[in-house]
């Protein structure tokens, strides 16, 4: 449940929303390991640690998860290879009930791997990207085309389908919500400059928004077309378009692992977003899913639920 209290009609807009709408999600898959430490190595130092887990990941992996536990129609497009890896990610969508008939199976390149060191509530990602690099534009086209979208969620796939993501967009049937979370690869990646003017929303952690914000100044011009939904963890989270801002305070809720809480986060705003809601009250659901993904370990590990959002 959220700290903004939610009217009735909101709630069923949500409910109503969950039921009816279809999201493509493009990006990344990977397999985690994630190592739980109490402090920081210096240069050349050595930490125990205390917990290793190996765990499906990946930001779309991630997101199209939470998406369908909300309820919500989820197709999803990306790339792993023939191995072992990639049958248990695949096995994992499937039995989350996500149409994976647009990942792609490739023998050259190995699925994309992830180490991730967390630190109580700090963490980083160590990238190998893998099969990642090789999907391709066309292999984004022919899932966009099977059928009609009401969004589209963009997260790390190659440079290709950035490069190419608006006139794939541009080719489907109606025009989807363009919303895209480029992480810590593209914030400072020139491809940046071709994507953003496309976006409807842009999900931005702290560092992300300044590595972006040096790059694109005129992401902060109160006429530019996305939404920019900024999370800052234990802080909460804000929304900023053409010259408004809104926050909403985090919960406080212990943090036993933050991976993926940025993804479910994403999800819950998409749905609410979709759904007509305020502004605060997209980011109050939005929050609550991200606090119920902190609680477990791994980045699918408590997904948010409807009835964890609309009492």
């Amino acid at each position: 449940m959220t700290d903004v209290v939610l009217p009735e009609a909101a709630g069923q807009a949500l409910r109503e929303t969950a039921a009816e709408a279809r999201v493509l999600v493009i990006g990344s898959l990977n397999v985690d390991l994630i190592l739980n430490v109490d402090s920081e190595p210096p240069d050349e130092g050595a930490v125990l640690v205390r917990k290793a887990t190996t765990d499906v990941g990946g930001h779309a992996g991630n997101c199209a998860s939470a998406l369908a536990a909300l309820g919500m129609s989820v197709s999803l497009v990306a790339a792993v290879g023939t191995d072992a890896d990639g049958d248990l990610l695949l096995a994992d969508l499937l039995r989350r009930g996500v149409d994976v008939s647009g990942v792609r199976r490739y023998e050259q390149e190995p699925t994309g791997r992830v180490v991730i060191p967390v630190f109580g509530e700090k963490h980083y990602m160590l990238l190998s990207r893998g099969a990642n690099e090789l999907l391709t534009a066309s292999d984004v086209q022919d899932a966009a085309l099977r059928q009609d979208f009401d969004a589209v969620m963009l997260f790390d796939p190659s440079r290709e389908v950035l490069r190419e993501i608006e006139h794939v967009t541009a080719k489907m049937a109606s025009a989807p919500i363009l919303c895209w979370t480029p992480g810590g690869i593209y914030s400072r990646d020139p491809v940046a400059e071709q994507v953003v003017p496309h976006c409807d929303v842009l999900f931005l952690n702290r560092a992300e928004h300044g590595d972006l914000a040096g790059r694109l100044p005129a992401i902060e011009s109160d006429a530019l077309r996305p939404e920019l939904v900024l999370t800052s963890g234990e802080r909460g989270s804000a929304l900023r378009h053409r010259g408004s801002e809104w926050a909403v305070p985090a919960r406080r809720v212990p943090v036993v692992d933050p991976t993926g809480a940025g993804d479910a986060f994403s999800a819950a705003y998409l749905l609410a977003r979709l759904a007509g809601l305020e502004p605060v009250q997209r980011l109050a659901v939005a929050n609550a899913s991200g606090a119920l993904a902190v609680g477990a370990v791994g980045a699918r590990g408590r997904l948010a639920r409807l009835p964890d959002l609309v009492p």
